[in-house]
């Protein structure tokens, strides 16, 4: 066996083990850090979690986790409701 061919199981070998998580899982990881309700500075801290050289799939399990939890519910994705409207208007007068 060729030690490119060797090399490469062991890759596959080793994020099926959950040791360190591929490219893909990283960019669905950025793309629910997009969507997500942060604080300020804790942007950066995910993207350090995200680029972990160290990030396990358990790691990644966990991140999945945090970043689904802080996503926008349904109804905070579309206009007020027309009594919030209301009462917003009446706050003016």
């Amino acid at each position: 066996m060729s030690t490119a061919m060797g090399d490469w199981i062991d890759e596959v070998f080793d994020e099926l083990d959950g040791r360190v998580v591929n490219e893909a899982t990283r960019f669905r990881l950025e793309d629910l850090l997009e969507t997500a309700y942060i604080e300020d500075g804790e942007e950066h801290a995910f993207m350090d979690r995200i680029h972990a050289e160290d990030l396990t799939n358990e790691g990644a399990t966990q991140l999945f986790r945090e970043l689904l939890e802080r996503q926008p519910r349904t109804p905070d994705k579309y206009a007020p409701s027309q009594t919030e409207l209301a009462r917003w208007i009446r706050s003016f007068c």
